[in-house]
């Protein structure tokens, strides 16, 4: 029976512990056994403020339980969906040249739920000159999210028409946060509201969180009055709260709405991006979601062209959160459908476009200039 990916890290790791110094072995022993002390002690205080600060935020609906609502879940089964993801390797080539090897998926549902949706992907090389790699990653990722985002509208266009549609993006709306090329903002905001004009429904499905959005958040509504000091940022805090309120309820969790720029400093990176998708007419509103006990925290994310308060708002994610969980969530995933396939089909592994550059691009050199150019 072949190992799992687990275990096959499990064994990695004894053959490293092994392989290393045994004098070395008993000094770090030594000062890991100190700091698990610590670590526990530190972790059973954050346990008593996450139970503490559970209940306050319950009292005041921001922790809420995701309830099915058969005549809803029934009515977003026929709900036309599509996921869009991308991903990229980049190798070096010869001369100062790298290559981009670039996939793109698209899933598409045309009349709701199935477990066997349309797969359409693409493929890209594109060679590109930097002076070292960390810029050659910089700049493949801009280019793999320019192609996202151009796919955005062709995924629109095959979606108008069919029974309220929806598109799932792998990763965050405003991706990545920190780009604030106004030609790109322009693009992608024009392509989200090119969905949404024509009824799409845009969601960003956000895997890794990081930041502080929800505790700026929390510190705004409490005016400053509730202690987050043992917290260093939002997973930090929502790890512990929402395991406790999912243990609790036996059901999925998540967080009222909001929109991060109006709880943002105007000095932070993040308030100036989501400033420029402001001005460009697209508004973000996010919350975060677990959807059993033992599952990671998501970030779910909403576009619209308008401002969203109260009661539309929350009906809105309760609708999103629904579509997510209980209609493309399958028994044993934490994910919806949609997402897993779009990230799984349109991965590029890092052996594959090895493969296609030593085999393919570089047939054409002779072995002394392969030697001259390639480097192991």
């Amino acid at each position: 029976m072949p190992l799992s990916e687990e275990e096959i890290r499990r064994i990695l790791r004894k053959i490293e512990f092994d392989k290393t110094e045994p004098k070395l072995l008993v000094e770090l022993v030594n000062r890991a056994i100190e700091l698990g002390d610590g670590e526990r002690r530190r972790v059973t205080r954050m346990k008593e403020r996450c139970m503490r600060l559970l209940n306050l935020l319950k009292e005041n609906a921001i922790i809420n339980t995701l309830k099915k609502d058969d005549s809803l879940v029934n009515s977003l089964r026929r709900a036309a969906t599509g996921a869009l993801d991308g991903s990229f390797q980049v190798i070096s080539g010869y001369g100062g040249r790298y290559y981009t090897f670039i996939g793109l998926s698209i899933i598409l549902a045309r009349e709701g739920f199935t477990v066997d949706p349309e797969v359409l992907l693409d493929g890209l090389i594109i060679p590109i000159e930097c002076s070292d790699e960390s810029e050659a990653n910089k700049k493949s990722s801009e280019i793999m999210l320019w192609c996202e985002t151009r796919s955005l509208r062709g995924l629109a266009e095959r979606l108008i028409g069919l029974e309220s549609p929806f598109i799932l993006l792998d990763g965050p709306i405003v991706d990545p946060p920190l780009l604030r090329n106004s030609s790109y903002v322009q693009c992608r905001t024009d392509n989200i509201k090119s969905c949404i004009n024509r009824d799409v429904t845009v969601i960003g499905f956000v895997k890794r969180i990081i930041g502080t959005e929800f505790m700026r958040f929390l510190q705004s509504t409490f005016n400053d009055e509730i202690d987050l000091s043992p917290f260093s940022n939002d997973l930090d805090l929502l790890a512990g709260i929402l395991y406790f309120a999912s243990l609790q309820s036996k059901l999925p969790v998540y967080t009222t709405p909001f929109q991060p720029l109006d709880f943002l400093e105007k000095t932070d990176p993040l308030f100036m991006t989501y400033s420029q998708y402001d001005d460009f007419g697209v508004k973000i509103y996010q919350a975060y979601y677990k959807p059993n006990i033992r599952s990671k925290v998501y970030r779910i994310e909403l576009a619209s062209t308008y401002s969203l308060y109260g009661e539309e708002l929350r009906d809105k994610f309760e609708k999103i959160l629904t579509l997510i969980n209980y209609v493309w969530t399958l028994p044993g995933m934490n994910q919806p459908l949609p997402i897993f396939l779009a990230h799984e089909k349109c991965s590029v592994r890092r052996g594959a476009a090895e493969k296609l550059y030593y085999e393919v691009i570089t047939r054409g050199l002779t072995e002394e200039e392969a030697y001259l150019w390639i480097q192991e």
